[in-house]
């Protein structure tokens, strides 16, 4: 398994993957069909109790390689979703798993947009 350096995530949700020895990369890959939809959360740096959505992609395009080309370092979440749930008009929820990038990697472009885009928004 991968060493990946926990700073920055959050506490609860580092002691909850640590407990359960969950890799995001293997998680999405043991739940298999059960999972539809991976989507992507970023911690803010300026504050880290707000998460700004990213995109949600298939489950086989999820990788840490993927994350680290598309965004560049640091905290995130993503949020395994399944089928279709009808009744609630949603994917039904699966589970999350936390994670980090090692901040080395800088912020791509596509993240300081949408950085910009959620300050203004606030």
């Amino acid at each position: 398994m991968r060493e990946v350096s926990v700073q920055g995530v959050p506490e609860p949700l580092r002691r909850h993957n640590e407990e359960q020895r969950r890799d995001p990369e293997d998680v999405v890959q043991n739940l298999g069909r059960r999972v539809r939809v991976v989507v992507l959360w970023r911690q803010r740096d300026d504050d880290p109790e707000q998460w700004i959505y990213l995109e949600r992609m298939l489950p086989g395009d999820f990788s840490y390689e993927i994350v680290k080309r598309r965004w560049g370092g640091g905290a995130y979440r993503i949020r395994l979703l399944g089928d279709w749930d009808p009744v609630r008009r949603q994917e039904k929820y699966v589970t999350q798993v936390a994670f980090w990038i090692h901040r080395g990697f800088p912020p791509t472009a596509a993240l300081r947009v949408r950085l910009r885009r959620t300050k203004s928004v606030r």
